[in-house]
């Protein structure tokens, strides 16, 4: 099975989101991930903000890498950033109406997969989707 993989230094800047974005959207568009193509882009969106936001390491950079393998495409975006205390965020309850500290619902939300490590050195953000079996792609499949 082939695999297919880009990687991206960013400024961290908001202006970086932008071409995060398409980038997200045509590689997981070109990959076949049509169908799931929206919520990744969301969901790797949501992680950069929270770079910009939370994080700006000293080097000024942010990371994203995109694979593609199969039926799975997986996101990671990382930092050299200061890192963060996952356990106190996630004690705290965080209401749908709040400004902000819902991104990593969100990314749970629209995701398959997510998991976070943050220490000293920085946070990596992995994040795996599968694509869509739909019922009319499960009726072509078996013949019906």
């Amino acid at each position: 099975m082939r695999e297919y993989k880009i990687s991206l230094d960013l400024p961290c800047s908001k202006k970086s989101l932008l071409r995060a974005r398409w980038r997200t959207l045509e590689f997981a568009r070109k990959h076949g991930f049509e169908k799931e193509a929206d919520d990744i882009t969301l969901a790797a969106e949501e992680a950069l903000k929270n770079v910009i936001q939370h994080a700006c390491p000293p080097d000024n950079k942010m990371h994203l890498e995109m694979v593609a393998k199969g039926d799975v495409m997986v996101v990671e975006v990382s930092d050299a950033g200061h890192g963060f205390n996952l356990e106190a965020y996630e004690c705290k309850p965080h209401s749908p109406y709040d400004l902000c500290g819902r991104g990593i619902q969100i990314m749970r939300g629209l995701m398959d997969r997510v998991s976070i490590v943050s220490d000293t050195d920085g946070t990596v953000v992995r994040m795996e989707k599968k694509k869509r079996v739909e019922r009319e792609d499960i009726r072509e499949q078996s013949g019906g």
